[in-house]
């Protein structure tokens, strides 16, 4: 059977990719090698409770996925927003509001009317610059600094001021302050990440489109400098010589991490060009990592809230910044009655601690003395389970954003496309990858969706 376009990996790209073109008339098959649906945005029951890869909520602001399921014919229902932002302040909780007044309140005022003031194309030559110093213009005060840099701790995994990309960060703020009067939204969807994602995938088979679950996509053909489809592995017979099955398609739009790209081809058929992008990307110390622990007890187990977004620049032992987050206050459905289940993570550098085994450990020792101190109901929790995250896309950090990352076209394969948060886009994780999804159908068709007018992109 011929299809005309193939999507590789149904993580959040792949199916608003995949939807998007469904709707447009396109024959797509959607393939992916794992049994659940969603990507890095995947989520299972442990106990009772809803837990998936990290932590997931979604930065939206209505225009991106949420607008892409109304399209569909789905309600994404965000959840009430955070009440509040505790700040950790050396040894307590405070609002975040604590740490800014007086000169670093006007400072920060300054910066929000230049960054209103800034178009978003302009911030495209800003890739190389760290946000402190593109906001020094305006301010010196570091009360003011402090708040959007806590902002991006819990937003993009990075904790050190020179990391704070200028560029991905003001992105967000700009948008979340046009769309949404706040320096930061963010929501659950009331139901949980597995339950839409099933959704969504029921409602593009309905539009003629096809998934295939536990599917691995041995090639990606390339004939003449031009696709002619796929071949997928046969499930019953693993055999690395055998030839597998070819389905036909003109066009193959790929949403995997950009260091899963290369194995989906003969060697010697993507770009030179490309490649090195891609070497210098997947490097390891570029990558995303966290530590931390999901929490479940018989009371919240919080920092002041039971709804609240909050962030810490250094834990007294582990000195290292993250945040924290009560599921169950943003969703009770998330956990069995009685019970209220808390993410804990901390970002650390990969430069310097990847695959660091006795590092890690003895972080992951600290950080729990931390949470303990920290957050005390924590001392009666029911259970933790550890997570340690180093394959969450590529890291935002000055340098490694924008047009250093791969386009959504591969211009020199006709029919080839990318998609995902590791490609060139902009945003936050889910958010982020719903936009390049977006974006990528665009391009493919060779049009806007006047649906998606008003919505942000790259």
């Amino acid at each position: 059977m011929k299809y005309d376009v193939v999507v590789v990996g149904a993580g959040t790209a792949g199916l608003v990719s995949a939807s998007l073109l469904a709707l447009e008339g396109k024959k797509v098959l959607l393939v992916e090698k794992h049994k659940y649906l969603g990507g890095r945005a995947m989520e299972h029951r442990f106990r009772g409770h809803q837990i998936g890869l990290g932590s997931h909520l979604v930065e939206d602001p209505g225009d991106s996925l949420t607008k892409v399921c109304e399209l569909m014919g789905l309600t994404l229902v965000h959840s009430e927003r955070s009440d509040s932002m505790p700040f950790w302040d050396k040894d307590h909780w405070g609002p975040i509001q604590n740490q800014y007044s007086g000169e670093a309140k006007v400072g920060l005022k300054r910066c929000i009317e230049a960054l209103m003031e800034t178009p978003y194309e302009e911030l495209d030559t800003l890739d190389h610059l760290s946000m402190r110093e593109w906001m020094s213009k305006y301010t010196k005060e570091e009360g003011a600094f402090l708040v959007w840099e806590a902002i991006s701790i819990l937003e993009q995994i990075t904790d050190k001021p020179y990391d704070h990309s200028a560029s991905e960060n003001l992105y967000v703020r700009k948008m979340h302050y046009e769309k949404k009067r706040t320096a930061g939204y963010s929501f659950w969807p009331m139901g949980g990440w597995e339950k839409l994602w099933k959704d969504m995938a029921a409602k593009f088979e309905g539009l003629g489109g096809e998934v295939r679950l536990s599917t691995t996509v041995k090639r990606v053909e390339v004939v003449d400098g031009r696709i002619t489809g796929v071949t997928l592995k046969d499930r019953d017979r693993p055999d690395e010589d055998d030839d597998g099955e070819f389905v036909e398609a003109d066009q193959v739009v790929i949403n995997a991490p950009v260091w899963n790209i290369p194995e989906l081809f003969e060697e010697g058929v993507l770009p030179f060009n490309l490649l090195q992008r891609v070497k210098m990307l997947a490097d390891n110390r570029n990558k995303a990592c966290w530590l931390g622990y999901w929490i479940a007890a018989k009371e919240p187990v919080i920092a002041m809230s039971e709804r609240e977004m909050a962030s810490f620049q250094a834990t007294p032992r582990t000195g290292l910044g993250g945040f924290t987050l009560n599921f169950t206050g943003y969703d009770p459905s998330v956990s069995p009655k009685g019970e209220y289940l808390t993410c804990v993570g901390a970002a650390f550098d990969a430069t310097e601690h990847w695959g660091d085994k006795a590092w890690i450990d003895r972080k992951f020792e600290e950080f729990w003395l931390d949470i303990e101190d920290m957050m005390p109901a924590s001392k009666g929790a029911l259970w933790k389970k550890k997570h340690l995250v180093t394959t969450y896309g590529v890291i935002n950090k000055p340098g490694l954003v924008g047009a250093v990352r791969p386009d959504a076209e591969v211009r020199e394969i006709e029919g080839l496309y990318l998609t995902g948060d590791t490609t060139r886009s902009r945003g936050i994780g889910i958010d982020k990858a719903a936009r390049s999804g977006i974006t990528t159908t665009e391009v493919l068709l060779g049009k806007r969706l006047p649906q998606f007018a008003d919505t942000v992109r790259y």
